[in-house]
């Protein structure tokens, strides 16, 4: 390698050489498929052609030998190379690209290792004979798959759990993305087509995550500058409940809705700012609950010095309200058609009691006092694992709604508060714990607190729970 490539100055490439590589990445990324799935003969998902992995093999390797013989200075490796690091090294992007390919490369090896080691904890729904292609099945995923493939059920039974409980936000995107997987395609078993849904849930899921962390990065480099905007896009990537970002569910499009929202509503870029919360009211029931800190910084403007020039623009303030308040309309939006679907306003609300998810007052907290006195902290974690891991997690989100207040702003730290009490005095420890994993103030605080020094300790050390949350989730542990 000469000192051009070493350094990153590289000479122009002809056009056709730069199609031979692109080809090289293409064919590669085929071959990693088929191998990883043992897909050698039936294609992916019917879009690519049925080749060999051997022909496969063989391709990659020609064409590497022909591009290194006729062409090579710059080789095929330093061209790789130098647009890896273009991408990392880019203000925004490379920190989330970063963070993102280190957390759910790992996600992914726990969750087929994890599987293959220990089995499944129950049988759970089975679609396929393929470990591998069965591993997006899990709990609340086949409800969105169901909701994509066949839409929502009119039925009201409220005693019986019901699909109307899930907003549309994300089976609406596996509908879409699920036709380039094939979903739709006629003759095909049921089984196959909710793999395939699956799968395109989990590619919109990582698609999400990938450009809310983005986003993330903006924010946070707004509020904390640039190190340490990196240093929170790592805590956000390897926190334990962020293995919900791998899976199809809302996490993912709940974080980029929500962050989004947030940066834009900063920007004072109204247009932008409604558009993703309207997405957020439609992602999840709680999405309403963004509407709280957006007007509370309205309210901020208002309230704020006379001299204070956008503080008294009222048509600015007059669309501010009105981008506030798209998350609640979102939510409206949903209610008022399912109210056309079922005739019953708020059925989705109705729903939730299937689940477990009725108002019953302190009662949540007045049984885990109890039994932490009669049992003692261990005894407890030993009895309900998974209610343990949720309630830490609401309890480290619940100690960070100062440093959130103090860094972030008190509009945020009262979201915090809207979003994780509600479902305590609803459901106790339910899903607490991927319900923090949205909860990006926190993670802007956390990297505001430590010192720099210290944030390598606190991702590895989130990572190492992450890989213990992923194995429980993709085993069938109640951990959801």
């Amino acid at each position: 390698m000469d000192s051009d490539e070493r350094h990153g100055s590289l000479p122009p490439v002809p056009g056709w050489i730069r199609a031979i590589d692109t080809a090289i990445v293409a064919i590669a990324a085929i071959l990693c498929w088929k191998v990883l799935s043992a897909d050698t003969r039936a294609g992916i998902f019917d879009f690519i052609p049925r080749i060999r992995t051997p022909f496969l093999s063989y391709a990659v390797v020609g064409l590497l030998a022909l591009r290194q013989i006729v062409f090579p200075r710059p080789s095929a490796v330093a061209r790789f190379a130098g647009a890896w690091r273009r991408i990392a090294e880019k203000p925004h992007f490379g920190p989330a690209v970063r963070a993102f390919l280190a957390t759910r490369l790992m996600v992914f090896f726990v969750a087929v290792f994890s599987v293959a080691a220990f089995g499944l904890h129950r049988p759970g729904v089975v679609l396929t004979a393929d470990p591998l292609m069965n591993l997006p099945m899990r709990f609340d995923a086949g409800w969105y798959g169901g909701i994509a493939l066949y839409g929502y059920d009119p039925d009201v039974n409220f005693e019986r759990q019901r699909n109307i409980a899930f907003f549309p936000a994300m089976p609406t995107l596996m509908r879409a993305v699920g036709l380039v997987f094939g979903s739709s395609r006629t003759g095909l078993p049921p089984e196959r087509r909710m793999v395939r849904i699956l799968w395109a849930g989990v590619a919109v899921s990582l698609a999400a995550f990938l450009l809310g962390l983005y986003y993330f990065v903006r924010l946070a480099e707004q509020l904390l500058g640039p190190d340490r905007a990196a240093g929170a896009a790592l805590l956000l990537a390897a926190y334990p409940f962020a293995c919900f970002f791998s899976a199809p569910y809302t996490e993912s499009l709940f974080l980029l809705g929500s962050v989004a929202a947030a940066y834009h509503f900063g920007r004072a870029e109204w247009a932008y700012a409604a558009v993703w919360g309207f997405l957020v009211g439609l992602t999840r029931p709680n999405g309403f609950f963004l509407s709280v800190p957006l007007g509370l910084l309205v309210l901020q403007r208002l309230l704020g010095p006379a001299t204070s020039a956008p503080a008294r623009d009222w048509p600015a303030t007059a669309r501010a309200l009105a981008a506030a308040a798209m998350p609640v309309a979102g939510m409206l939006a949903f209610t008022t058609y399912l109210y056309t679907l079922t005739g019953v306003w708020f059925a989705w609300s109705r729903s939730h009691g299937a689940w477990g998810r009725s108002f019953t007052g302190l009662e949540p907290l007045r049984r885990g006092f109890f039994w932490l006195q009669e049992e003692g902290l261990v005894g407890v974690a030993i009895a309900s694992p998974f209610n343990m891991l949720n309630t830490l997690a609401a309890g480290f989100a619940l100690l960070m709604i100062w440093p959130v207040a103090r860094r972030v702003g008190v509009a945020w730290a009262v979201y915090i508060v809207v979003i994780l009490v509600p479902p305590m005095f609803a459901g106790g420890a339910l899903s607490l714990g991927r319900m923090t994993s949205t909860l990006f103030p926190i993670f802007l605080a956390l990297a505001a607190m430590l010192p720099s020094r210290a944030l390598p300790s606190w991702a590895v050390a989130f990572a190492l729970l992450q890989g213990l949350c992923a194995a429980l989730f993709f085993t069938w542990r109640e951990l959801f």
